[in-house]
């Protein structure tokens, strides 16, 4: 079996949650049958919880820490990270993780195995299960998993769970990044750039991942997140040039169930998840 070399992303701020951190971290260190670095940007100042958390791990040598004073924002620091894994030169691919979710312990393996089998894709995700702040689980969401699938039907469903993705490093390469100037939908605009560009997309069909959906997930849905997703499936579907009544339609029905109550976010939520 190759020896894979696997960078994982992870940026870590004030709000995180330092138990949820710790988890998240200890999945890494354990993935199976790969080599793996974390690359961790601290962006900002942090709690004396979180500090101890990371200063815990901070002798371990697959772990390198980059402390910042100043908060910029998360596709600052993953763009951050993606260019100090390219000036290594050492990894094949680099996953994504955030700093309060759970990584099976074979993830990375699965997908790094995946993406040597398939030379022709670019990015591949995961379905993940969703878990509640005690790690109960909450709800399977599963993913489209071929490439057509994905970009059929890409304004009414995110592409990727972001935390769930491993990328092939030639990307990276290609200069692609995450658009700093975007507050919350970063991704989403990486994901459409990459399709523009034909890039292959891809899911695997099984729970790698295990995602944390807080007491306040429904809660930070508000206008101004509301209004950056309608921004960024107008984006897509200019981009894309996917003018079919069914997608235009899509952007005010998003909007207006973003700035609906609480309760029926969470019940629209569990049906189109």
């Amino acid at each position: 079996m190759k020896n894979y070399h696997i960078a994982v992303a992870m940026s870590v701020y004030k709000n995180d949650n330092p138990k949820f951190l710790y988890e998240s971290i200890i999945s890494i260190l354990s993935q199976e049958e790969v080599n793996v670095t974390l690359f961790i940007q601290i962006d900002g100042m942090i709690s004396d919880k979180l500090k101890k958390i990371l200063i815990l791990f901070n002798e371990h040598y697959n772990i390198n820490l980059f402390w910042n004073k100043e908060n910029k924002g998360l596709a600052t620091r993953l763009n951050q990270i993606i260019d100090e894994v390219i000036k290594e030169n050492k990894f094949d691919y680099l996953a994504r993780m955030d700093a309060d979710d759970i990584s099976h312990p074979r993830r990375f393996i699965t997908q790094a195995t995946f993406l040597d089998k398939h030379k022709d894709i670019s990015v591949v995700g995961s379905d993940v299960i969703e878990i509640s702040e005690n790690g109960e689980q909450l709800f399977y969401k599963k993913m489209h998993s071929n490439h057509d699938d994905i970009v059929s039907n890409v304004i009414q469903k995110c592409p990727f769970n972001h935390p769930s993705v491993m990328f092939n490093i030639a990307v990276f390469k290609e200069n692609f990044r995450y658009k700093p100037s975007l507050k919350n939908t970063q991704d989403y605009y990486l994901w459409i750039d990459l399709i523009f560009a034909k890039k292959r997309l891809a899911n695997i069909n099984l729970p790698l991942l295990w995602f944390r959906v807080d007491n306040n997930f429904h809660q930070r849905r508000g206008i101004q997140k509301s209004l950056n997703e309608s921004f960024s499936r107008i984006y897509a579907i200019k981009k894309l040039k996917i003018y079919s009544v069914r997608n235009i339609l899509h952007i005010p029905l998003l909007f207006m169930l973003r700035i609906s109550p609480e309760v029926i976010k969470k019940i629209a939520y569990k049906k189109y998840r």
